[in-house]
């Protein structure tokens, strides 16, 4: 089957109905992509680390398939998502190493939560010594340039919760660092500032809000549930490692 090139964010869009983790990944009207088997490819930046990636869409059978044809184009250890269950149907000689992850997305705000109205913008020297307690590994860091805004939830021992408003392309929002104090769980402090960070985005004329969660995140998975969010999508990524072939 043919590979048809394409140049142009709109071209993306529209060879993926306008996708929401596509949206989110497009922030620049020109773009190198391509489509062919049923799946698209494209270089875009990844949403929580903020690097370029070689991304993708479709069935892991339909992508692999793509893959396959653009390896020629594709240098070893270049970055890439795939829908999760792609890495075993490439060719033999290519390799990922990767890590599997969610993608959320929700288009309109989520329900109040009780202690949304406790949620305030927090400055990042605040969220320094939370994130080393609750998330160390949390894909924005207080320093990090990236952010927006940081909001959070205070208590008498200090900043208990906060959250990361990481937005960068046209009218998606992106949500990182979700984190609450391991002694503050269970209180509904994390769907607080969840929801109170999505619903400034909505009111600030965004039309969709999303963000990432590693596949074995239990704790996530129900939270985000809970607030209404979806994730159609299952992706795995990292370096993807061309050898020669044999």
């Amino acid at each position: 089957m043919a590979v048809t090139v394409l140049t142009s964010a709109a071209e993306v869009l529209l060879a993926t109905d306008h996708d929401p983790y596509v949206r989110g990944s497009l922030r620049a009207p020109t773009v190198s992509g391509w489509t062919g088997h049923g799946a698209v490819a494209w270089r875009a930046t990844d949403a929580e680390e903020r690097v370029a990636y070689l991304m993708s869409l479709g069935e892991p059978a339909q992508v692999a398939a793509l893959l396959a044809d653009l390896i020629g184009e594709i240098p070893h250890n270049t970055r890439v998502t795939m829908p999760r269950g792609t890495p075993p149907l490439l060719p033999a000689w290519v390799a990922v190493d990767g890590t599997d992850w969610e993608f959320w997305w929700v288009d309109a705000p989520m329900p109040e939560q009780p202690l949304e109205r406790e949620v305030v913008d927090v400055p990042p020297h605040e969220v320094a010594p939370l994130l080393t307690a609750a998330s160390p590994t949390a894909s924005a860091q207080a320093d990090d340039p990236h952010v927006r805004r940081w909001v959070g939830v205070r208590g008498p021992e200090g900043l208990l919760a906060c959250a990361a408003d990481t937005s960068a392309a046209t009218g998606v929002g992106h949500l990182s660092s979700i984190a609450v104090h391991p002694a503050a769980r269970g209180r509904g402090l994390g769907a607080a500032v969840t929801a109170a960070l999505a619903r400034q985005l909505f009111e600030e004329d965004h039309d969709l809000v999303t963000l990432g969660m590693y596949a074995d995140n239990a704790a996530g998975f129900g939270l985000y549930r809970h607030l209404g969010m979806r994730n159609d999508h299952h992706f795995t990524s990292g370096p993807l490692q061309v050898r020669s072939r044999w």
